[in-house]
């Protein structure tokens, strides 16, 4: 071979190492490859294209993974370790107008937000050092006055950024259509999807405005576009909007929260009481001193040596306050004499054992010693433990059915929503849906026996089913226990959870009723979500994506009663009690075939706060479609903050770098978000404390000294991420600007 043709095949060779391997990378190297989860259902499909596009500008490269927020919520909410995903297109909506965003820290960026995502992710977050020491102190209000919230606020404003484990991009203007024959209550942030107050005031209207009563076989025809999305319990299931939007129907509530002020009225508590110290920033409303008393005193409020403390897990009882203890706050929630004569679905009645047990159990499943333990729960649990001081139940005081006296330092800034607390209020309802003891008692005999597990995060760490009332393999699970609390040969007969303490307000026979009317419900409907709210859960079909809810006949309450909340007023409502139709299906559309569907008459409610341009002005020339405007749902871009190698694959996640995430927030161009994707109907985002909340008009001056800090800087963004990622053992940078590392 001639010296020419060898030089020639030597320049061959190298040309097609660089093709293989990349200019400046060894053989051994690979390419720093990220997966981004991207959402279908909006603009989030072409919100996950653009920041895909700037991940691969910053010399990364991407896979696209698309798919609903049913197919991709497994994914980025479970073991981060696992590596299956980088980077998540979020977004989240406020289910009332925010009166404190104090919690959004906690929740957004450490484990105590467990308390709402019990899910691998949140439990994965930090649970120390001074930003956590931070978000806590705002999770409870842990401050004296209004200066030490304004530190902590601005401390964690700008330490939250540096954290990133989102960003935020923007706030979005929404709107939520219906056909103009129906209206709602609908919530200033939340819409229709996240207005509590939904199942209550819907109704079909004739053309002068009048409430038409149901006619036995009036139906409402709803649809969103996810259903089901993770499974249905009311301990640790899921809290997606669009499954929280039907389980609302089911349920019921202490108190309700006004959907034009996001201050609350009394439901199934008759009134409230509200003493603190002097100095702590609480106010009260003029308007609502109908129900709620308030008052201040000059020194700490005694605690009663009686109240209980804290729960014994071993011994399966209340522990006592200890001698000369005091508190900041003092909160007494009242209910009616006839609480305990409130009908469940089941043809059960609501009773002091469904107060008590939902106490033991907030209590219980933060303690090691217990057999339902779930350590996603102890994040939350100590945050709480950090402000509380007591709490009394008092089922023998003239003219109510039960009194709760709870005593604390922490508080929320109104006092109508500090006595709404759950851990005030102690209405068997938490986040995640309504608890009656003898469903949750089935599933506590199932995760005693390692078989389901109620929480996402602790179903992944024994790799066992997470915990459905309404489908999949939990029911047949569920349906044995039935069984066997009913078998009186089996070991597990009679069962009642807690039994040395809640054996002193639950009786055998209302044991055997309990089970009874439940194993009647269980083989009629086929489900075990059992509640007490103005529609029950008739039918559900999870792989159809469709609910189906009947009118509760049974349910007590005026069912004009929220009426005031709407705007327009409704005229002439007549008198009535209970929903206003029959039956309400429930099922899944895009927006653009919702909006069609809405205008043919072939649906009547869109429960979606869509944020799409041209439907909107679609909704706007279609004569039979109103809808309303909502600003509460706003849009994020979450990272996986494992490593920087993942455990389960060896490959490194940029993401866990915080410096990393922190320059994503000079990469995203929000103004080109807002202006070009969300074409107008959408103003950029930068904080966990929205412009658009009060909060965000609280400190202006922080976020716009923010935003002017972390204003759109590609070269920037490149500049740091580049320092920090070959800061990490093994990663180099070519000259083309790709990043490789060493496996």
């Amino acid at each position: 071979m001639t010296r020419k043709l060898i030089m020639c095949a030597v320049a061959v060779i190298f040309v097609l190492s660089l093709v293989l391997t990349g200019c400046g990378a060894s053989p051994a190297q690979k390419e720093v490859s990220l997966t981004m989860l991207i959402r279908t259902e909006d603009e989030r499909q072409e919100i996950g294209d653009y920041t895909a596009g700037v991940l691969e500008n910053l010399g990364f490269k991407v896979t696209r993974q698309y798919g609903t927020g049913g197919e991709l919520g497994p994914i980025w909410q479970g073991e981060p370790s696992l590596g299956l995903w980088h980077a998540y297109t979020g977004a989240w909506i406020s289910t009332a107008i925010e009166r404190d965003a104090g919690t959004n820290f906690g929740f957004f960026y450490t484990a105590i937000g467990s308390a709402w995502m019990p899910v691998p992710l949140w439990s994965a977050m930090t649970d120390e050092g001074p930003f956590y020491d931070v978000c806590q102190k705002l999770w409870v209000n842990d401050f004296s006055t209004t200066a030490e919230r304004d530190a902590l606020f601005e401390e964690a404003m700008w330490d939250s950024m540096e954290n990133s484990n989102a960003i935020w991009l923007q706030d979005r203007t929404s709107f939520s259509p219906l056909q103009t024959d129906v209206a709602t209550a609908a919530d200033a942030y939340a819409g229709i999807s996240g207005c509590y107050l939904w199942p209550l005031t819907i109704h079909y209207r004739d053309e002068s405005g009048v409430p038409q009563l149901p006619t036995g076989s009036t139906t409402l025809r709803m649809s969103t576009v996810q259903l089901f999305v993770d499974p249905w319990n009311p301990v640790g299931g899921s809290n997606w909007v669009y499954d929280m939007m039907p389980t609302r129907a089911t349920a019921d509530y202490p108190f309700e929260p006004d959907p034009n002020t996001g201050l609350c009225w009394p439901q199934r508590a008759i009134n409230a009481d509200v003493t603190w110290v002097e100095g702590t920033p609480i106010v009260a409303d003029a308007d609502h001193t109908g129900w709620l008393t308030s008052s201040t005193v000059a020194d700490p409020i005694p605690v009663p040596a009686t109240a209980w403390a804290d729960w014994d897990a071993t011994a399966q009882e209340f522990t006592t306050v200890e001698a000369g203890t005091t508190c900041k706050v003092k909160s007494v929630v009242r209910y009616p004499e006839d609480i305990f004569t409130i009908p469940l679905h089941d043809g059960s009645t609501l009773s002091p054992g469904d107060f008590m047990f939902f106490a033991a159990q907030f209590f219980d499943r933060a303690k090691a010693d217990s057999p339902y333990y779930d350590p996603s729960h102890a994040p939350e649990f100590n945050a709480f433990m950090s402000t509380f001081k007591g709490v009394e139940f008092d089922f023998d005081e003239p003219g109510y059915g039960l009194v709760v006296t709870t005593y604390g330092d922490g508080f929320q800034l109104d006092a109508e929503l500090t006595c709404n607390d759950i851990q005030r209020a102690w209405f068997p309802t938490d986040s995640a849906g309504p608890f009656v003891w003898h469903t949750v008692a089935l599933g506590m005999l199932a995760e005693r026996d390692g078989e389901l597990a109620f929480s996402q995060a602790k179903s992944d760490e024994l790799e066992i089913e997470w915990t459905s009332f309404i489908d999949g393999p939990s029911l047949p699970i569920l349906a044995d226990h039935l069984a066997d609390v009913q078998n009186s040969g089996s070991a597990d007969y009679q069962f009642l959870p807690y039994a040395g303490f809640l054996g002193d307000y639950v009786d055998t026979a209302e044991i055997d009723a309990r089970y009874s009317n439940l194993a009647a419900w269980y083989a009629d409907k086929g489900h075990f979500w059992v509640a007490s709210g103005p529609y029950y859960l008739e039918a559900v079909d999870t792989l159809g994506k469709v609910i189906e809810l009947e009118r509760n006949t049974a349910y007590p309450d005026d069912a004009s009663k929220w009426f005031f909340t709407m705007d327009p007023v409704p005229t002439s409502p007549p008198a009535h009690t209970g929903g206003w139709v029959d039956v309400i299906t429930i099922e899944v559309d895009d927006e653009a075939s919702a909006v069609s569907k809405l205008a043919s008459d072939q649906l009547d409610v869109f429960a979606y706060a869509s944020s799409n341009a041209d439907l909107k002005e679609t909704c706007d020339e279609t004569a039979n479609i109103h809808y309303y405007e909502n600003a509460g749902l706003f849009d994020e871009i979450r990272f996986n903050p494992d490593g920087p190698f993942f455990g389960a694959t060896g490959e490194v996640n940029p993401f866990a770098i915080p410096e990393v995430r922190e320059a994503m927030n000079w990469a995203v161009d929000r103004d080109y978000i807002c202006g070009t994707i969300m074409q107008g109907l959408a103003v950029p985002r930068f904080n966990a404390v929205g412009s658009l909340s009060g909060d965000g008009v609280k400190y202006a001056d922080i976020l716009d000294a923010i935003e002017d800090y972390y204003a759109y800087d590609f070269d920037k963004a490149d500049a740091a991420i580049e320092e920090a990622m070959l800061g990490i053992t093994g990663v180099t940078r070519d000259e083309f600007g790709k990043y490789w590392y060493t496996p």
